[in-house]
């Protein structure tokens, strides 16, 4: 699944402020959807320049762990087949885009121990981290994070049977591929993954 960011929203420039700049709003992605992050005032400190915005989120691809993984599985070698092609669409996917960086993020539902849960998460996101990088997508662009039960996605009741509970929870057991608009011109580096020929298989 891939989500893509809402339109911008129109802000009116505030009147000039001696010693700020003004930041502008943008669309981020927080606790496992878009959210508008509204403009600021920011005032330099000491003098130095004013740190530039986050790059705004290009788009976000969402994939179930559960077509990814067997159950309570989370290594590379576990990675079943119909996961694998998932990864290679999404690999050459990216490695057409102008991105600037990427985030893999791991994700599972509340069942079981924090702990667990977040050593798990990590797991799987550096699982689909090494095999983006098996499929040419350079590693130094991506940050692989393992955030376990946060940023639920659902609303499931406890009180419903083991098996319906597991169920419902399902979309909260995911890894999202957040990626990241460049902010500078560095191209994507050609690799034997991205090159036909000598020449790039993709344009800037």
């Amino acid at each position: 699944m891939v989500l893509t960011p809402p339109a911008a929203r129109y802000e009116t420039a505030p009147p000039p402020r001696v010693g700020y700049a003004w930041q502008r709003g943008y669309w981020g992605w927080q606790h496992g959807r878009y959210v508008w992050v509204q403009g600021q005032w920011i005032r330099p400190v000491n003098g130095a320049p004013v740190a530039p915005p986050p790059a705004p989120v290009s788009n976000v691809m969402r994939l179930s762990t559960d077509a990814l993984f067997p159950f309570d599985r989370g290594d590379v070698s576990d990675i079943l087949p119909g996961g694998r092609a998932q990864i290679r669409k999404i690999a050459d996917r990216l490695r057409a885009m102008p991105i600037g960086r990427m985030e893999v993020r791991g994700y599972t539902d509340r069942l079981g121990s924090s702990t667990y849960n977040l050593g798990l998460s990590q797991r799987r996101a550096d699982a689909v981290k090494a095999l983006l990088v098996q499929q040419g997508v350079p590693p130094d662009r991506i940050n692989a994070r393992g955030l376990g039960n946060q940023d639920s996605v659902t609303q499931c009741s406890d009180r419903q049977p083991h098996d319906s509970l597991v169920a419902c929870l399902q979309p909260d057991r995911r890894v999202e591929i957040v990626t990241f608009a460049r902010t500078d011109d560095r191209p994507m580096p050609p690799t034997a993954a991205n090159t036909m020929y000598g020449r790039p298989m993709y344009r800037e």
